[in-house]
């Protein structure tokens, strides 16, 4: 099952939300074998939120971007242990599961290092053979390392000890254990009373024995003795060589090894992993083990399904858009310049909304509207022809109003002029929103520039909002790097147009329109951006070229 994100472009307006979720919906009933996820990669504007809360329907994800990150790859439940988990456990993972790390985790999941091939190699290979070395013992591990019982239970839980098996006579042995002055003493051997009797005497804390066979052979009395015994089932030297594999991986754990979070993007994981010792990556996030990344996992990156709804340019796509795999186009823009690697389907028409389009594609599929879909198109179709009154309005933006509307059971003069109504004045708004809001970024003729546009019910403002506004088209063009930006102020009653731009003279003194004193332009008659706006742009940049 393949999932598809279905999304609109940056600065989403009415359109772009209601034809992305509508559009997934109607993917989700024609396809039923595959996820398709309605989506957003920016806030939602008063408008957008009224219609939504209007038809209660929920917002769609937001997506900041696309990019590949380790959460997409990562193995969620790898195997791993806890610090006491004896060093047998992990060599059994790696000779028979063939995992090469290990994470290391406590009873809460809090994260603590690994125990990996490199770990256990370096905990047998030891490079002073010259002392007899001390391991952490623990006790309770000892049968998972080896077959065998508690004939009694010590104080100690876990404690630092040097392994000794009682082979040499006892008079020997004794010269040993005082050259070594040590308390802490593991002692494996056969039903050796004196060897036994001294341990006891001595406390050592553990004595490990082999040979026994029942519990009516061990005739010796441990009641004063404060440490283990445990009865081995298999012989002295087998029981030596396993007794290091109950050793607490905590004693052999690398704490220092480098982390990635899940939010870590690929590349960045892919060179940080090239960069250490280790096969794999714990992926950790507030100190909690969520997954763990190695090399397979980066031998394919995942790629992004893309429906690209209301803009076919990647400029305009979500951040990331240019790495995903993108499967479908539905817009009413003019077509730019995007490529893509396989044929994919495209359906694109010179209507007024990209609602329109979807309500065709309903048609087509010959799959049922209901009365919330109904709603969410009207919106969407008569936002971005503003109660058709916009020159981009086709007979078909029309038809599916007068459709949609019986559907909804609405009046759809009546539900357009209730949201343009939601908008907030400009003198009410945050410039910096208005600026930005509703903006389309384009590259033309070796320019960059960005055209944002804003309905209103009036234009009379304040100067001072009109200050305020220039300003933050100004700070926005500066911050994005543009050459030139421009806010379209639309009025929907009057059906004008006042333009405020951040200067870019050499074109501006080629326009068609009327400047104000202030630096504004006034474009009468002009209500749509794409159609009357944009081309007029496109021709004072040619003619700057010519």
């Amino acid at each position: 099952m393949n999932s598809t994100l279905v999304i609109g472009h940056k600065n989403p307006d009415t359109d772009s939300i209601c034809s992305a979720i509508t559009y997934a919906n109607l993917k989700a009933k024609i396809d039923p074998h595959n996820t398709y996820i309605a989506g957003r990669c920016g806030h939602l504007n008063q408008q957008t939120r009224y219609v939504l809360e209007r038809f209660n329907v929920d917002k769609p994800l937001f997506y900041r971007d696309i990019h590949t990150r380790i959460k997409d790859i990562l193995e969620p439940n790898p195997a791993q242990v806890t610090p006491d988990t004896p060093i047998f456990e992990v060599m059994r993972n790696i000779d028979e599961r063939r995992i090469r790390i290990s994470p290391v985790v406590s009873q809460e999941r809090r994260f603590e290092g690994v125990v990996s091939i490199l770990e256990v190699a370096n905990f047998f290979l030891e490079k002073d053979i010259t002392h007899h070395p001390r391991f952490l013992m623990r006790p309770e591990n000892l049968p998972a390392v080896i077959p065998g019982y508690f004939h009694c239970r010590g104080e100690q839980e876990e404690f630092p000890a040097r392994i000794f098996a009682a082979a040499m006579p006892f008079e020997r042995a004794l010269q040993h254990f005082e050259t070594m002055d040590d308390e802490n003493m593991v002692l494996i051997l056969g039903k050796r009373r004196d060897f036994i009797q001294y341990a006891i005497g001595r406390q050592f804390p553990a004595i490990i024995l082999t040979g026994i066979d029942g519990e009516e052979e061990l005739d010796i009395d441990f009641s004063g003795y404060r440490g283990w015994v445990f009865v081995s089932q298999w012989d002295t030297a087998e029981t030596l060589r396993r007794c290091t594999l109950a050793v607490p991986c905590k004693s052999i754990m690398n704490r220092n090894v480098p982390t990635v979070s899940p939010q870590t993007l690929f590349e960045q994981g892919r060179d940080q992993l090239s960069q250490t010792e280790h096969k794999g990556l714990p992926v950790v996030k507030d100190q909690q083990l969520v997954g763990l990344v190695t090399r397979s996992h980066f031998l394919r990156k995942p790629r992004t399904r893309l429906i690209l709804m209301d803009h076919n340019e990647i400029a305009q796509a979500v951040d990331g858009a240019e790495d995903a795999e993108i499967v479908e186009i539905v817009d009413h823009h003019r077509l730019g310049a995007l490529k893509t690697t396989h044929p994919i389907h495209i359906y694109a028409k010179p209507v007024g909304s990209t609602c329109t389009l979807v309500y065709q594609q309903y048609r087509y599929h010959q799959v049922g509207i209901d009365a919330t879909t109904a709603g969410l198109l009207l919106c969407g179709i008569l936002s971005d022809t503003v109660i058709t009154k916009s020159p981009t309005t086709t007979a078909e933006d029309v038809a599916a109003l007068e459709a949609l509307a019986v559907i909804a059971g609405v009046d759809y003069q009546q539900l357009g002029m209730d949201i343009f109504k939601v908008a907030d004045s400009l003198g009410s708004a945050n410039p910096e929103f208005v600026v930005s809001g509703d903006l389309k970024e384009y590259h033309e003729f070796g320019v960059s520039l960005a055209i944002a546009q804003v309905e209103v019910v009036t234009l009379s403002e304040p100067p001072e909002v009109y200050v305020a506004l220039q300003d933050a088209l100004q700070k926005m063009q500066k911050r994005q790097g543009l050459h030139w930006a421009m806010l379209l102020i639309t009025d929907i009653i009057q059906e004008k147009s006042v333009l405020l731009t951040s200067g870019y003279p050499k074109a501006e003194q080629l326009f068609r329109y009327q400047q104000n004193e202030d630096g504004s332009f006034v474009l009468p008659g002009v209500l749509s951006r794409k159609k009357q706006l944009l081309p007029e742009v496109l021709r004072v940049l040619e003619e700057c070229q010519d």
